[in-house]
């Protein structure tokens, strides 16, 4: 659609002085790309959103006209005059019609799109495409995420450093994003520090990698300003149609509800939806791991690996070997020392330097079976009660 959209735009740039010129190259474009290019070409030249079918009759009634209104005054018509009297005069799609130049148009209709510090798109193109994301993906019965993150202490940043050093941070967070999303994702300036993320067909462990993908970026972001330095973080909410709404407004609002989770457990983090508690329990947890990658070469290698933490949906955990984010893996885990091995699969979605030559490796859970879980949860209630595993 874009090369379609681009090819019609340089049609009308390249011909602005030659009509019949206009009229033969749009129409070696319609030949291939179909009735959609006059759709196209009517959205450039006056802003109508006219269906195909409908747009090909304009279309053919724009040029009859154009016939009868160079016979009536016996010269030839300007063709962007033809347009406007039509459709001001004939159809009447048109009542208060501007004369402006196309680049100039295009320039002012981006400008609405995108925020100009970031680079990201606007609220306002967020929540026009928001209730469109949720009708496709129940169309098309596939998952979509929404993270929406927040800056922290920003405005201990902009008090401290002044507002030219909070937009340069904004700015830099906003370039951070824009290479780490994919281009079917959009993400957008929400308001002050606030930014949303739309990720298409992704469900939450996909979304979770990218979110912490993204936070640990920003975490790692240097910046100096009047030679002082700026050490930003942020915290994120993450929640996902179908499992967590059903509308765009709830998955807006049950984002929001993780993210303030995620401030809540000392910022720096992301926080998943969970309609339960909305937050997993977490607790300490130093058993010895079993660690093996999924789909590789070096599948076969069992690494050893101690917990750090643990809840229902995840693990924290200390080895020697690097595990980068994305990596699915197969933990063996024994829930206390009378218990059988448990086999979990998960995918790592953090990955810290622990001490030299160690790491630190978050997992999340993706299949677990139902005695695993009920091990969990009885170990997570003993811990909770005071009477953790010794």
């Amino acid at each position: 659609m874009k090369r379609i959209r681009d090819a019609v735009l340089s049609c009308i740039y390249n011909a602005a002085d030659d009509d019949e010129k206009l009229l033969r190259e749009l129409q070696v474009i319609v030949n291939e790309g179909g009735k959609q290019v006059y759709s196209i070409f009517f959205k450039l030249m006056t802003h109508l959103d006219l269906e195909p079918d409908i747009a090909e009759k304009c279309w053919n009634a724009v040029l009859n006209h154009r016939r009868k209104l160079s016979h009536t005054l016996g010269r030839d018509v300007n063709f962007r005059t033809v347009l406007c009297d039509y459709f001001c005069s004939m159809d009447k799609f048109l009542k208060n019609p501007v004369v402006v130049e196309l680049h100039l148009f295009e320039e002012q209709l981006n400008s609405l799109k995108h925020d100009s510090l970031t680079g990201l798109y606007s609220r306002s193109l967020f929540e026009e495409s928001l209730p469109r994301e949720i009708a496709r993906a129940k169309r098309y019965e596939t998952e979509l995420s929404l993270l929406f993150l927040d800056m922290d202490d920003f405005k201990s940043i902009n008090d401290m450093f002044g507002h030219l050093a909070g937009d340069m941070v904004l700015r830099d967070v906003g370039r951070i994003i824009k290479n780490e999303i994919r281009a079917e994702d959009s993400a957008a300036r929400y308001g002050g520090e606030e930014i949303t993320i739309l990720l298409p067909e992704t469900g939450k462990v996909e979304a979770l990698i990218t979110a912490e993908r993204i936070r640990k970026k920003v975490e790692t972001l240097t910046l100096s300003y009047e030679n002082k330095k700026i050490q930003p973080t942020l915290s994120g909410g993450l929640a996902s149609y179908p499992i967590d709404a059903q509308t765009g407004v709830d998955l807006l609002k049950n984002a929001d509800i993780a993210l303030y989770h995620a401030k809540a457990s000392g910022k720096n983090n992301i926080a998943v939806y969970s309609e339960n508690k909305r937050r997993y329990t977490r607790v300490d947890f130093f058993s010895q791991l079993q660690i093996r990658r999924i789909g590789d070469d070096r599948a076969r290698a069992v690494f050893q690996a101690v917990g750090r933490n643990l809840s229902v949906a995840g693990i924290l955990f200390e080895t020697d070997t690097l595990f980068e984010i994305g990596t699915n893996i197969e933990i063996r885990i024994r829930i206390s020392s009378t218990d059988d091995w448990f086999v979990i699969i998960g995918t790592v979605v953090r990955v810290e330097i622990f001490t030299s030559g160690r790491y630190e490796i978050g997992a999340s859970f993706m299949e677990i079976d139902q005695g695993a879980k009920n091990e969990i949860a009885r170990y997570l209630t003993r811990c909770l009660e005071g009477k953790g595993m010794e």
